[in-house]
């Protein structure tokens, strides 16, 4: 190898980056298991002075809290790389295909916000979580099945279950999620919340059943084209570590 070693999270990344960056043996893109195994690796190989390795990852809730992953991790623009596809030119082509009919921008900007807004309930409850020793386990949670067919969300069916069985008081947990914030909705929403939304919201649109959140992250990421990926703010900090590293990972215009 000559070229940069891109370390990610999971297999789904690899699959992404591959397609976005230059081929192999030209640029190598490997998957770590996990954000941790990730900033554990990268710490590990700048340590040994090894040059042209860059880890890119989830932003999650890092930069709202104020964690720094150093100079050799790109975080994604917002919160995950479901978010960042949904706030691409990407959506547009993806709301198309989802919805089953062709929307004008305004509509398209409405549903992505309004969702946005219902993911950001979730989000902030999501870090309090975090913040408090994970009393609240997300792993099962659902988003969509609390879509109610009106295009609402019903937070306090989601806090119900959320609780049940937990330590935690619903009405202290509704609390955290109707609490406002300065934080933008793009930075505390979780893409998988944001995409089984998706999913049940334009069910009922369709007045079919939903597909399921795996399919719709899989029709973002197909979306999601070198123009797309060009738009956004991680693009233009790839081209600057290119240029620090005197290093190519991304292809040229037309390449």
């Amino acid at each position: 190898m000559t070229g940069p070693i891109v370390l990610v999270e999971g297999t789904t990344d690899t699959r992404l980056f591959r397609r976005l960056f230059i081929p192999s043996p030209h640029a190598r893109v490997i998957h770590c298991k996990g954000k941790s195994n990730l900033l554990k690796a990268v710490e590990l190989i700048t340590g040994r002075g090894i040059f042209g390795v860059l880890g890119i990852c989830d932003a999650d809730f890092d930069r709202l809290i104020g964690v720094s992953l150093g100079e050799d991790v790109l975080p994604v623009d917002h919160h995950d790389t479901e978010v960042m596809i949904c706030h691409s030119p990407a959506f547009n082509h993806f709301y198309a295909e989802l919805y089953e009919r062709e929307a004008e921008s305004r509509e398209v900007n409405r549903t992505r916000e309004r969702l946005i807004g219902y993911a950001a309930l979730i989000g902030k409850m999501r870090l309090w979580s975090l913040q408090n020793g994970g009393q609240i386990g997300f792993k099962s949670l659902n988003a969509g099945t609390f879509m109610n067919n009106d295009g609402t969300f019903n937070l306090e069916a989601c806090v119900a279950s959320l609780t049940s069985n937990k330590d935690v008081a619903p009405n202290a947990l509704m609390s955290v999620a109707v609490t406002s914030t300065e934080s933008p909705g793009t930075e505390i929403s979780c893409g998988h919340d944001l995409t089984s939304l998706l999913d049940s919201d334009a069910a009922i649109r369709r007045r079919s059943v939903p597909v399921g959140r795996d399919i719709i992250e899989k029709m973002l990421r197909l979306s999601f084209d070198n123009k797309s990926f060009s738009a956004t703010r991680m693009y233009a900090a790839l081209r600057v570590w290119e240029k620090e590293k005197n290093l190519k990972l991304l292809p040229e215009h037309g390449e």
